[in-house]
C-alpha cells in the first residue's frame, strides 16, 4: 500500500505512548486511524500502548504492514497503588513477560481494577523498556517533601529493575503545569542520572477529534458534557503529533526527542512475524512415531467405514488431503478436534462439526463432520491449502444443554494456562451511540431513547440509501424532526458529531459464543487472559477476527438446540421402539419426508419452519437432498437483497431460462441452475474462467468477504479481467463477471456449510414424519428455539394426530414422557411435562420431587400440604391440568374443578394457605 503522507519522511522523533479505543473510554481512535495519522503525518514509527490492554495490537500491526510504519508494541500497565508505567516490548521475551504482567493483573485482581506489584515487575522485566508513564503515571518531582520522596524511592526502583531499559517521560500539552511538571521531571533525572524523553501521551489521532474523547470520558463517568468540568482534559493536546511539531514544542531540550529514536531502535519485535504460538502437543500412543502417523492410521480406519466402496478417487482425495496437512504441520489440530469429538460421543453428547471443515474428507472420515464431502463435489480448498495465510476452522455444533460438559473437558484436558474462550469486541452501533451521545449532550433520558428508537426503526429503511450511511445521517433526514429537536441547534449538532465519532468504536468486550484458543505454550503470554463474567470461564483480550494473522487456531465449540432434539428424539426411538438412529444412519431420499416438505408441513423442522422459508418451500419443491442445500442458502437475507430468490425459483420452476454469462461458468454454476449462490462457486469461477490456482481462488474470497480490503479487490479484480481476457473471454464480458461475482460476495454462503445444514434439515424433518411422537417430545424438552410457543407446537403435534395428554404432579416427570397406547394413530401418546409450566422453577420442581418421594398422593390437599407450594403455582399446575388426577375418582376430571379444590384448600383456616404463615416461595 502506498506511504499517506503529506511531506516527505521525518525520521527524527517517534511516538512512544498512544491510547487507542482499545483503552475504552480512554482513547478516541481505532489503531487503523492512528496509524493511518502517523503515516500521514510521516512518522516512521509508532507505539501502541493501551491501558492493561493488547487487544488492538493485532489490528495495529497489520494496519502499521499495510502502511509502511513499524509498529511497536506495548501498554500502559497499572501497578498497585503508584499510577502506571509503560512498557514496551524490544524482542519476543519481552512480548511474552508484557502478556504475562496483563494477564497476571487482570486474573489476580478485582474484576475491571487490574494491578501488578512492582515484585511481579521484577520478575517478568527482560526484553522490556519502561517509560515512567504519562498525566497518569505518578513518577513527577512533586513540590511537598513526602511526594518527592515517593518520587525518588520508586523511580530508583524503577531504573534497578529495568536496567538501563527505564526512562523518564515528559509531556507538553499547553498547559501552564507541564512547565512544572516538566522541571520537575528534569531535575530528578539529572539527581539519579537517568535518561529522559518526550512522548504526546496521545488518545486521539486529530485535534478535532478530542470531542469524541470527551464524550467517551462522560459516559465512563456517568456525565454529561455540561456537568463533566474538570474531569475533561482542557486542550486538544494530546493528539497524535508529527517529528517538526515536537521538535518544535520542545526545541529547549531536543535531546528528548532524538532520544525517542534509541528507544525505537530497541523494539525489534514484530508481532507478525516473531509471535507464532504452536499447539499443545497431542499425546501418542506407544509406538507411533508422530502425529500424521497417527492421523492417517484414524483416516484409514474411518475410510473404510465412511466408504465401504472405497474407489480411486476416494483414496486420491484422502492422500491429496493427507499430504497438505503434513506439509502445513496441522496433523495436532485434527487430533485435538477429533478428540473433543470423541469425548461428546463418549459421553452420549451429540455433536456435528459444520461450516468449511465439511469440505474435508479427512473431518468426514474422522467423524467431525457428518456430510459426504465427495459425493457433493465440495471443493477441499475452501477449507484449507497451502497457499493460505490462515489456519483452518472447524466449527462444532453440539447439543445445547449439554454443551458445558464439552467445554470444561478442554479446559481439564489442556488447564487453564493453555486454554481459553476467544473474545468478540462489541462496537457502538445505531442505537447505542444515539443514545450515549445524546445523554452526553444533556438531553434527557427519555429524548435519547425516542432517538436510538427512531433510529433503529430506520436502519432497515435507510441501510441501502447511499445518503444514510451512519446513524447520524438517518436522524438527519427525519429522525430529528419525529422528537422535534432541530438539526442546527448547537447541542444537536453537537450530538450528530458525537453519534459520528462513536459508531464502530469498541465499547466492551464480551466472551465469544463458542471460540477456543489452545496453546503449547502459556497462552496468557500469548495474549492476555482475563476472567469472563460467567463463572468457570476465562477469555483472551482478542476478538475473533485477530486469531489467523498471528497464527493462533481457533476451535467453534457452538451449541445448537436442534443437535439437543434429535440427541432426545434419537434416545426415545431406542427406549420406545427399540430402534438405534444416527445422522448417518437415516435413510436417504425418503419420499414422504420429502413430500411433506414440500407441503411446508415444517413447524419444529431446523432452518426450514420460518413463514419466509415456508412460503419458498412450495416453489422449490424440494425432491433430494441438494435441493436442501439450495434451500437453506436461499432464503437469506444476502440472496434476498441480492435479487436472487426469484431468478433462481423462476428457473426451478421452469418459468425462465437458465443462461450463463459466458459457456465457461456452466461447470460451477450448473447445478444452482446459473444463479451463483455460494462462496465456493465464486472460487471455482476464478479457477476456470481466469486460471486462477484454488489458494488464489481463496484469496479472492476473503478479499471480497473482508471489510477495509478495497485495495486488495481492485487488484484481483485485474488479475481475473486479465486471466479471463487471457482465456479469450471478451473485455466487457470479463468485466460483467467481475461485476457480478463482487455483487455475490456479499452474500454468498458457503456451500459446505449449508450442506451440513441440510442434514439437520432432513433429519428433523425425517423424525417429524416417522416418529411424531418422539420428535414432539424432544422438540417440547429442548426449548426454548426455534419460532413457535408451547401451544403451537402442542397444536402441530394434535394436527399430526399425536394424542397429547397434560402435566401430572403424581408422575412427577419434569420432562415429557411417551406413554403406549393400543388404539391410536401413533404407537405412544405424549405427556407433557411439568417442566413446561412457565411458572415452575428450580425450587418448585426440588419440592415437587421431594413431595413425589414420599409416596402417593391422595388428594389435591395433601400434594398442597407437602410439596407446600405458593398459591399461584397450585394455580399454575391446575390451569395446566397437572391436579386432574388427583381429584374423587367420582368426579369428572375437569381443570375447573382442580381450580376450585385449590381456591377451598386455600380457605382453610388450618390449610398450608394459612394467612398466619407466609406463602412458601
Amino acid at each position: 500500500m502506498a506511504r499517506l503522507t503529506h511531506g516527505a519522511e521525518d525520521t527524527s522523533y517517534v511516538e512512544l505512548h498512544t491510547h487507542s479505543a482499545f483503552s475504552f473510554f480512554d482513547g478516541s481512535a481505532t489503531p487503523e486511524a492512528l496509524v493511518r495519522r502517523a503515516s500521514e503525518l510521516g512518522l516512521s514509527s509508532v507505539a501502541l500502548t493501551d491501558r492493561d490492554d493488547l487487544g488492538g495490537v493485532v489490528r495495529f500491526a497489520s494496519s502499521c504492514e499495510d502502511a509502511g510504519v513499524v509498529p511497536i508494541v506495548g501498554a500502559e500497565v497499572s501497578l498497585d497503588g503508584h499510577g502506571c508505567v509503560v512498557l514496551l516490548a524490544q524482542d519476543a521475551c519481552g512480548y511474552r513477560n508484557l502478556s504475562g504482567l496483563i494477564t497476571r493483573g487482570r486474573m489476580q485482581s478485582e474484576r475491571g481494577l487490574p494491578s501488578v506489584g512492582l515484585h511481579a515487575l521484577d520478575a517478568h522485566h527482560g526484553g522490556l523498556v519502561c517509560l515512567s508513564g504519562g498525566r497518569e503515571g505518578r513518577l513527577e518531582w512533586l513540590r511537598d517533601r513526602r511526594g518527592a520522596r515517593a518520587s525518588f524511592e520508586l523511580a530508583g526502583q524503577l531504573a534497578e529493575i529495568f536496567e538501563g531499559a527505564f526512562y523518564l517521560e515528559l509531556n507538553d500539552h499547553g498547559l501552564n503545569e507541564d512547565v512544572r511538571r516538566a522541571q520537575d521531571t528534569l531535575a530528578l533525572a539529572r539527581r539519579l542520572d537517568l535518561p529522559w524523553l518526550v512522548t504526546g501521551d496521545v488518545r486521539y489521532a486529530r485535534a478535532d477529534d478530542k470531542a469524541i474523547h470527551d464524550a467517551l470520558i462522560c459516559i465512563a463517568q456517568q456525565t454529561s458534557l455540561p456537568e463533566a468540568g474538570d474531569r475533561l482534559f482542557p486542550s486538544a493536546g494530546r493528539r497524535l503529533r508529527s517529528a517538526r511539531e515536537m521538535r518544535q514544542l520542545f526545541r529547549h531540550a531536543p535531546e528528548g526527542v532524538t532520544r525517542t529514536l534509541e528507544v525505537a531502535e530497541r523494539c525489534r519485535f514484530r508481532l507478525l512475524e516473531d509471535l507464532r504460538p504452536g499447539l499443545p502437543r497431542f499425546p501418542l500412543p506407544r509406538g507411533v512415531k508422530d502425529g500424521d502417523a497417527l492421523l492417517r492410521a484414524l483416516v484409514e480406519e474411518g475410510l473404510r467405514r465412511r466408504y465401504p466402496k472405497t474407489t480411486t478417487r476416494h483414496r486420491a482425495q484422502v492422500e491429496h488431503e493427507l499430504t497438505t496437512i503434513r506439509h502445513l504441520e496441522l496433523a495436532g489440530y485434527f487430533l485435538i478436534v477429533h478428540d473433543i469429538v470423541r469425548f461428546a460421543r463418549s459421553v452420549d453428547v451429540l455433536v456435528q462439526g459444520r461450516g468449511s471443515a465439511a469440505n474435508s474428507v479427512v473431518c468426514y472420515c474422522l467423524g467431525i463432520t457428518s456430510v459426504d464431502p465427495i459425493g457433493l463435489d465440495l471443493l477441499f480448498e475452501r477449507f484449507l491449502s497451502e497457499g493460505r495465510s490462515e489456519p483452518p476452522d472447524i466449527d462444532l455444533d453440539i447439543a445445547h444443554q449439554r454443551r458445558e460438559e464439552v467445554l470444561q473437558y478442554v479446559y481439564d484436558r489442556y488447564g487453564r494456562d493453555h486454554a481459553a474462550m476467544v473474545a468478540e469486541t462489541i462496537t457502538y452501533r445505531a442505537k447505542s451511540a444515539v443514545r450515549d451521545a445524546a445523554r452526553v449532550v444533556g438531553l434527557p433520558l427519555d429524548v435519547a431513547n425516542r432517538l436510538a428508537k427512531e433510529v433503529g426503526h430506520r436502519v432497515a429503511t435507510d441501510a441501502r440509501s447511499p445518503g444514510a450511511k451512519s446513524a447520524a445521517d438517518r436522524l438527519m433526514r427525519t429522525g430529528l424532526a419525529r422528537v422535534g429537536l432541530d438539526a442546527r441547534a448547537p447541542r444537536v449538532a453537537a450530538m450528530l458529531r458525537i453519534v459520528r465519532g462513536l459508531e464502530g468504536l469498541p465499547r466492551h468486550r464480551s466472551i465469544h459464543v463458542g471460540g477456543f484458543v489452545l496453546t503449547s505454550e502459556h497462552l496468557g503470554s500469548v495474549v492476555p487472559i482475563e476472567p469472563a463474567s460467567m463463572p468457570g470461564r476465562s477469555v483472551i483480550q482478542w476478538d475473533k477476527d485477530d486469531l489467523a494473522p498471528v497464527g493462533l487456531v481457533k476451535i467453534d465449540l457452538l451449541g445448537l438446540g436442534m443437535l439437543t432434539l434429535l440427541q432426545k428424539a434419537f434416545a426415545r426411538a431406542k427406549q420406545t421402539r427399540g430402534l438405534t438412529l444416527a445422522l448417518h444412519t437415516l435413510p436417504a431420499d425418503d419420499p414422504e419426508t420429502y413430500a411433506m416438505i414440500r407441503a411446508a408441513d415444517t413447524v419444529g423442522c431446523f432452518q426450514i419452519e420460518s413463514r419466509a422459508q415456508m412460503s419458498a418451500l412450495p416453489r422449490n419443491a424440494p425432491t433430494r437432498f441438494y435441493d436442501l442445500v439450495v434451500q437453506v442458502a436461499l432464503i437469506r437475507p444476502g440472496p434476498i437483497q441480492g435479487e436472487m430468490v426469484h431468478p433462481y425459483l423462476e428457473r426451478r420452476r421452469g418459468r425462465e431460462a437458465v443462461s450463463y454469462l459466458h459457456p465457461v461458468l456452466e461447470p460451477a454454476l450448473k447445478r444452482t441452475l446459473g444463479v451463483p449462490l455460494f462462496q465456493e462457486q465464486g472460487m471455482r469461477v476464478a479457477v476456470v474462467a481466469a486460471g486462477f490456482s484454488p489458494s488464489q481462488a481463496d484469496g479472492l474470497r476473503r478479499a471480497m468477504g473482508m471489510r477495509r480490503s478495497s485495495d486488495r479487490m481492485e487488484s484481483l479484480a485485474r488479475e481475473l479481467e486479465q486471466g479471463m481476457q487471457a482465456r479469450g473471454i471478451e473485455a466487457s464480458v470479463a468485466k460483467r463477471i467481475v461485476k457480478q461475482l463482487a455483487a455475490f460476495s456479499s452474500y454468498g454462503f458457503p456451500e459446505s456449510h449449508a450442506a451440513s445444514f441440510a442434514l439437520l434439515v432432513y433429519a428433523s424433518a425425517y423424525l417429524k414424519r416417522h416418529f411424531a411422537p418422539e420428535f414432539y417430545a424432544a422438540l417440547l424438552d429442548a426449548q426454548p428455539m426455534g419460532f413457535y410457543s408451547v401451544g403451537s407446537i402442542v397444536a402441530d403435534a394434535k394436527r399430526h394426530q399425536v394424542e397429547v395428554r397434560p402435566p401430572d404432579v403424581a408422575l412427577g416427570d419434569w420432562e415429557s414422557r411417551l406413554e403406549p397406547i393400543a388404539d391410536g394413530a401413533h404407537p405412544h401418546a405424549l405427556r407433557l411435562g411439568l417442566g413446561l409450566i412457565t411458572s415452575l422453577g428450580a425450587r418448585a420442581r426440588e419440592r415437587i420431587e421431594a413431595a413425589c418421594a414420599q409416596g402417593a398422593f391422595v388428594s389435591i390437599e395433601d400434594f398442597a400440604r407437602r410439596s407446600e407450594l405458593p398459591r399461584h403455582l397450585l394455580t399454575a399446575l391446575a390451569r395446566a391440568g397437572a391436579l386432574d388426577s388427583l381429584l374423587p375418582q367420582d368426579a369428572p376430571r375437569d381443570r375447573r374443578r382442580a381450580l376450585w379444590e385449590v381456591l377451598r384448600v386455600a380457605r382453610t383456616p388450618a390449610g398450608p394457605f394459612d394467612q398466619r404463615r407466609p406463602d412458601a416461595p
